[in-house]
């Protein structure tokens, strides 16, 4: 039931294209052919991670090498912060 659904599914969105792309005008589905198998393989992916998360802290002894005393200020401000906040994880 599921498989003729898709089947039909993607007729449908392959005519669709045909509207929507000139480049497919000439795209013609009559028939879609499915092969349904026993021997399926199972892709074990990894589980992607978008938020990295690291276990090492930074202890702000990066230099600042600008003349803008804007961004200057801006990273000042961040070795403080690292550095009053590497007191609660001591």
């Amino acid at each position: 039931m599921e498989l003729n659904y898709n089947k039909d599914l993607l007729k449908s969105l392959l005519s669709m294209l045909i509207a929507h792309d000139k480049e497919c005008s000439m795209l013609e589905v009559s028939n879609i052919v499915v092969f349904n198998s026993k021997y399926h393989i199972d892709k074990k992916s990894k589980p992607t991670q978008t938020d990295p998360k690291y276990s090492e802290l930074s202890d702000a002894s990066f230099t600042i090498e600008t003349d803008d005393e804007d961004i200057r200020a801006k990273f000042e401000d961040i070795k403080s912060i690292i550095i009053r906040n590497r007191g609660y994880h001591q």
